[in-house]
Parts: structure tokens; sequence; C-alpha cells
């Protein structure tokens, strides 16, 4: 083993050991040392875990919390699932390129103090500029908010681990809340959901089919003088009969991170189970609902069991192969928004 000696610090010294010159040092090859007696540096990490989780301040003051409003529906033309088209992970047909989506979305905003329920975000698009195995542009407009960006990722649209958006061959969910750190207050916080619809005409009319998938979302309450907000996520199961266009599912095991207690270990906060209770619009591809708590497990970011919220969302692909939803869930003292996607 050689270990090199820095001008800066010294290491651990073993049975081989080279120096190399400082500034100023003479050269004339590496001078002869004697051995020196080894000695033991430990050194102790130590990884402190929040009891509230791993949240993040919105600078917002703390103040009243409002139920997200109902989901809108975007009035954009929407993009119709074909057989052999398109799909959002190259699963079939090519990757989209240009293609404006309207999006299903919902948003909280800042009041003086607290967050208020945002207007209506009819006009929200999303316009899939490119997207490939490992790498996507899109822009992302939601009037209401002015909300306008462009991002570019490193990774596919639906497959993200970087990004705001992720999903399934047809569906693609996602959050965007600008601001909150060094930028200044967060100015929105949005959920979202877009994709390839199913055309009404290919919708059921009978039977049944059950969908599953994973749901994510972000809850906001009031922690000391501001209001933060923590990520939490788990699994989604969606069932349907086409012939009553009832809608009925449950989002389970959702879960806060809570840090880490080690350099390899983590640990998660329970969060709350919810219902999912829904009907699908006479002739259409699209449904809305009710949320509600299904438990209370009393965790720092966790909401009373009396929660209860929205659901909005709609079938993708050329017959229903994906389901895609926003869905919020609120006590009075706090309020959660978020996406599923399930297949």
């Amino acid at each position: 083993m050689i270990i090199r000696f820095l001008c800066s610090a010294s290491f651990l010294v073993s049975s081989m050991f080279l120096l190399t010159a400082c500034s100023g040092g003479g050269g004339g090859g590496i001078p002869a040392v004697s051995q020196a007696p080894t000695t033991t540096t430990t050194t102790t990490q130590t990884f402190t875990v929040d009891p509230n989780g791993v949240n993040s301040s919105t600078g917002i003051p703390a103040g009243p919390i409002a139920a997200p409003p109902a989901g809108s529906f975007g009035t954009a033309p929407k993009q119709i699932a074909t057989a052999g088209g398109p799909t959002f992970n190259g699963s079939s047909g090519g990757y989209p390129a240009n293609v404006t989506f309207p999006m299903i979305s919902t948003t909280l905003q800042p009041g003086s103090s607290g967050l208020t329920a945002g207007a209506a975000n009819t006009g929200a698009t999303l316009t899939v500029l490119s997207t490939s195995a490992n790498s996507s542009s899109f822009q992302m407009v939601i009037p209401a908010v002015n909300v306008n960006f462009t991002f570019t990722n490193r990774e596919n649209i639906a497959n993200n681990m970087d990004g705001i958006t992720w999903g399934l061959n047809y569906a693609v969910a996602g959050a965007w809340a600008p601001g909150g750190n060094s930028t200044g207050p967060m100015q929105s916080s949005t959920a979202f959901v877009f994709g390839y619809e199913t055309p009404s005409s290919a919708m059921p009319s009978t039977g049944t089919a059950s969908f599953s998938g994973s749901a994510s979302g972000t809850v906001y309450k009031n922690i000391g003088s501001n209001v933060s907000g923590a990520q939490v996520f788990g699994n989604a199961a969606v069932s349907v009969n086409f012939a009553s266009g009832q809608v009925n599912g449950a989002l389970t095991q959702m879960q806060q991170w809570g840090g880490m207690t080690s350099s390899t270990s983590s640990i998660y906060l329970p969060w709350n189970d919810v219902s999912l209770t829904a009907n699908i619009a006479a002739g259409t591809n699209r449904f809305s609902g009710s949320t509600a708590a299904t438990s209370a497990p009393g965790s720092a970011f966790s909401l009373a069991g009396s929660a209860t919220g929205k659901i909005d969302g709609a079938f993708f692909g050329p017959t229903p192969q994906n389901v895609g939803a926003i869905w919020s869930l609120s006590d009075g003292a706090g309020s959660a928004l978020g996406a599923l996607t399930a297949k």
C-alpha cells in the first residue's frame, strides 16, 4: 500500500509510503526515511433523523392551508391513442415529438399566509418537444399561475429519476412547485396528468378491469412559523365496472422518507392509506369522484382520519390500457395533492 503525504494534511501511515515535495521542496529523489509507528484514526459519521421526516420549508408564512380544488380538464384538443402509434417509453410506435397535450391538473398557491386553492387550470398544456430512451425536452404552460417553463432531462419522459415526470406507455404524471428555496418562496404547487387518451368509441360498455401502479404526492402542513412540504409515495390500485361506470380504488402502503440512519439505511414514516371512488362521465373516457383517508398513522405529515378530497382522471391507450389521475386529501389543517398512474 502506498500512502501519499499531501501538503495540507497527513494520512494513515503503513509499511510503505511515498513523500511528495511541497512548494519550495528540493528535488534529488526520494529521501530515506525510517519506519514510522502505525497509527489509527477513527472517523464517526453521525446521521440525524428529523422526527418530521424529510421536508422543506416553502418560505410561506404559516397560515390556513386550503383543500386543493377539483381537477381541471384541459380544453386543448385531446391527443388520441392509436394502435401502433407513439408511446412515451418507446414500447411501440415512435416517440412523440412536438405534440401538445391538455393536462388534468390541480394547484395550490400562496396566500398572504398559508396556501389557497388555485384557479381552474383549463388552459394548462404540456408540449413534448422531444423524448427518447435517454433524453426528453418539454414545455409546460399553466396560465392560471403564470407557469411557462421548458425542461430538458437526461432521461425518458416516462422513465425519469431526475425530472418532474414519470409514467407508463400512454399516461404520464408529474408535479411542479417552482420556488421554495434560494429563489424565494414557493410560487405554486401543481399535480398533473396527460397522455394519449382512449377514444370514446373504444371504451367498453360491459365487463370489469383492474389496474395497478404507483402514486406520489406532496403534503403541506404548518411546521413552526412556515408552511413546509413533504413527499409521499406508495401503491395505487384501481378497479372499473364499465357497465355501471363505477371506478373504485385505493392508495396503500403510502409513506414519507424519514431520512438516513446510516450510510446505507433509510427509515420511512407511515402516511395515510386512501380510498378512491369515482364515476365515468357517460360517453367519455374521463372520470371524477372523491377520496377519503382510511388510516391515520399519526406521523408528523400524515392527515387526520377524517380527511377527504377529490380524484379526477382518464383512461389512456388505444383501449383502456392505462389509468392516470390526480388526487387530493385535506383535513382542514394540512393538504396533499398528487398523481397516480396504473396499468
